[in-house]
């Protein structure tokens, strides 16, 4: 994974926006369903889940995925199906295509 220090020198230290390219995962703790673990950005950067939630808590750099021809957002929730806090997802649209859990693993 690439350091903070890097990230924010390769993307000149201000805020910005980041398409999210594929995931990786891992299990909940249950072992029933997938958690984010890292985010490949631009098809290039992996950062932690740690960094993009805070990123997006603070109010700094945000996220997004494409597909079905549909922009999403990254939001930091509650896991729906356990009580996990720093669970990433997609704002709800017309489409699952565009969903994290959608994009292809890294």
């Amino acid at each position: 994974m690439w350091s903070e220090a890097l990230r924010l020198e390769l993307c000149g230290g201000s805020m910005a926006s980041y398409q999210v390219t594929g995931v990786r995962t891992e299990k909940s703790a249950d072992g029933y369903h997938d958690h984010i673990r890292a985010v490949q950005i631009n098809r290039a950067a992996i950062l932690s889940r740690h960094t993009v939630v805070n990123d997006i808590r603070s109010g700094g750099d945000s996220y997004y995925t494409l597909g079905g021809g549909q922009k999403a957002d990254v939001e930091v929730v509650t896991c729906p199906k356990c009580t996990f806090r720093d669970y990433l997802k997609t704002k709800p649209d017309r489409t699952t295509a565009d969903n994290l859990l959608s994009l292809p693993r890294v």
